[in-house]
């Protein structure tokens, strides 16, 4: 066999076409699935360090959210002893256990 220069070389690389792909290699590498297949059964690889910095970042995110501030209540109107009034009637009743009658 005799030896090519580097511009026969390269004048031969130029006219070199690669062989077409077997239809078969197109089915195995490049599967055609519809997008809701992917949605309903993919999967996104994440490395761990990632996964893990983002378990932590939502944590955080629960634990130090602002809580709710409690609804406002109206106003408590003044109690003074004007407005106390004696007992009309005062009936004692002794409970000696919690769930006894009298």
């Amino acid at each position: 066999m005799e030896l090519l220069s580097e511009k026969e070389l390269n004048d031969l690389l130029r006219r070199w076409e690669a062989p077409a792909a077997p239809p078969t290699l197109a089915a195995k590498v490049l599967p055609r699935r519809s997008s809701w297949r992917w949605v309903l059964a993919g999967t996104i690889r994440v490395p761990v360090p990632v996964g893990l910095a983002l378990l932590a970042a939502m944590a955080a995110l629960l634990l130090l959210r602002p809580q709710p501030r409690p609804a406002a209540t109206a106003p408590v109107k003044p109690v003074s002893l004007a407005d106390f009034q004696p007992v009309r009637q005062l009936e004692p009743r002794i409970i000696r256990r919690a769930n006894e009658s009298n």
